[in-house]
């Protein structure tokens, strides 16, 4: 058997491959994608943490096999400390615990925006009309982005993440697709003459000291390199754990209906759906040394996947893993990632999707997917639902 990531049975449900990995299989390597793969709870963990020896300098995408040129500029998720941590650190001043409070009132006027039309429209499918545009109208308000922008910024972000389901290669983007780059560096002239209380202020304003010791600002690259992985990281995931919640609570009403009298439930049901099926199912890194995982070498400079997705099922960290429980309190979790890369972000997408969820209740509780209507998206490293139809 082969792991491939980017194949339609993966795509669809890649759970018994994950269960097959684990238990016959723990290090893997794909000859014809040539990389190596981590399946078990624990290799995944460890080399989560353990950056010199699983580096993320070539990025999360598989297929990268060549550093890039010396004009590139990465954005966090692919440099490794000690640079990633200082650049990390001064972004981290735009998720702060008061900037994320402050937000949740505009967050629950947003949701509560699109669920009212969505009720007004008599249900439909509650990805386009919500769980698409919530995130990325927060990281929006978080990072500066006008609303003109907003839906072109969302379609040319879900362009850049779709794969070709023969090749497994990025899509080419539509010809009348919004110029991201040319927006952001836009934006951030504007900012460096007129500062707002936003992520592209932070980010053109802050100073801080590099590894070689001299004090700087970020360049306008390094910004806007981090605004779009903030776009792509951050919003498209989201996304998949708000359609994810939505499906995984109606196919469990007993639970879903627990939560909804008892709403004080919500976060933890949150960290389960995220433990069930992670948005993120792998994490691409470089092998920074041979190493030996279970008998197999992996080579200097190969291509690792650690795979989240089957690390999160693991009956060795997780009692009857493959159960859907609420009530459940792991010891330790990877769905946001640990250690150097753990997900900036991660205060804000439970924010919101409490928030979804808390907003979803009062307007209608007793919902229905029309299951022959779920379809599931072709993405790298993003797994979710495309299409998720409700009755209301």
């Amino acid at each position: 058997m082969i792991y491939d990531p980017y194949s339609r049975e993966v795509q669809e449900d890649p759970f018994p491959t994950y269960a097959y990995f684990r238990e016959e299989e723990p290090c893997h390597y794909n000859p014809k994608m040539d990389f190596y793969s981590l399946f078990r709870f624990d290799d995944v963990w460890d080399a989560t943490l353990d950056w010199k020896t699983f580096s993320s300098r070539l990025g999360p995408a598989l297929e990268t096999r060549s550093e890039p040129p010396p004009e590139h500029v990465p954005s966090i998720i692919g440099m490794d400390p000690p640079r990633q941590v200082k650049i990390r650190n001064l972004l981290s001043k735009g998720f702060t615990p008061r900037r994320i409070a402050d937000l949740e009132s505009k967050v629950r006027r947003i949701a509560a925006r699109y669920l009212d039309e969505f009720v007004e429209a008599g249900g439909g499918d509650i990805q386009a009309a919500f769980s698409s545009k919530l995130p990325m109208d927060v990281i929006s308000v978080l990072v500066g982005i006008p609303e003109e922008f907003r839906s072109g910024y969302r379609r040319a972000v879900e362009r850049a993440l779709m794969r070709d389901p023969e090749t497994g290669l990025p899509v080419p983007p539509e010809p009348d697709a919004l110029d991201t780059r040319a927006m952001l560096l836009d934006l951030l002239k504007q900012r460096r003459s007129e500062p707002r209380e936003d992520l592209i202020t932070v980010a053109a304003q802050s100073e801080f000291e590099d590894v070689d010791g001299v004090r700087r600002r970020l360049t306008d690259q390094e910004v806007v390199a981090f605004i779009g992985l903030l776009a792509t990281a951050g919003s498209e995931t989201t996304v998949k754990l708000l359609g994810n919640c939505v499906v995984y609570l109606w196919q469990h009403p007993d639970q879903r209906k627990r939560l909804w009298d008892d709403p004080t439930l919500i976060p933890g049901a949150v960290e389960e759906v995220l433990r069930y099926d992670p948005p993120s199912q792998f994490q691409g890194r470089v092998a920074g040394r041979d190493v030996v995982y279970h008998g197999v070498t992996i080579p200097e400079g190969a291509r690792v996947a650690l795979v989240t997705g089957a690390a999160c099922r693991d009956p060795r960290e997780f009692d009857d893993p493959d159960r859907f429980d609420i009530d459940r309190q792991p010891d330790r979790e990877l769905h946001f990632g640990y250690g150097a890369h753990v997900c900036i972000g991660k205060s804000l997408a439970r924010q919101e999707t409490r928030v979804a969820l808390e907003e979803i209740r009062k307007r209608f509780a007793d919902y229905e997917v029309v299951e022959e209507g779920l379809t599931r998206t072709y993405q790298a490293h993003v797994r979710g639902f495309a299409e998720v139809p409700l009755k209301i």
